[in-house]
């Protein structure tokens, strides 16, 4: 047990003086290290001390005043600003969802024809199209109108969907 124990000892002070020589080895004088970077470095010179037989060469800026494709891309953005302001996460009335556009265009117009004041959408999602109908913020609103749209459309449900805030 006794030699066991120091045969442990003298092992792990070999191997503990190992380790500290390598790091001794590897450690180098920093101080002693210098590189010259000037060669490399970009030179900047302030515009108020170049003399008079140097020229700086300004960019010649070509403006147009009448940039159709500035003015269209300033204009898009800003509908694109205006139009995300304007969309929210509401509440629509599904009313048909099926295969025919035919369909969905009959009953776009019986929608009209029980209320010409609502808001109709229809929208295609492959391989379906649906029309939804009004912009609900809340779905209490939604269920008033619903129960009065399923004495014509039977099948219609209120479903989650992104409603314009303002028209």
């Amino acid at each position: 047990m006794k030699n066991s124990l120091n045969f442990i000892s003298v092992v792990c002070m070999i191997a503990l003086s190992s380790c500290a020589a390598m790091s001794q080895k590897h450690k180098g004088n920093i101080e002693s290290y210098y590189e010259d970077l000037s060669a490399v470095r970009p030179n900047f010179t302030n515009p108020d001390t170049i003399s008079s037989k140097q020229t700086v060469k300004n960019p010649v800026a070509t403006t147009f005043p009448n940039d159709l494709a500035k003015k269209a891309k300033l204009r898009s953005d800003s509908l694109a600003m205006i139009n995300k302001n304007n969309v929210v996460q509401g509440y629509r009335i599904l009313i048909y969802t099926g295969s025919s556009s035919d369909e969905a265009l009959n009953i776009r117009k019986q929608v009209y024809a029980v209320d010409s004041d609502m808001d109709v959408y229809t929208q295609y999602k492959q391989p379906s199209f649906r029309v939804k109908v009004g912009d609900f913020t809340d779905r209490v609103e939604a269920s008033y109108i619903l129960s009065d749209l399923k004495v014509h459309f039977p099948n219609s449900m209120i479903v989650p969907d992104q409603i314009n805030l303002i028209r």
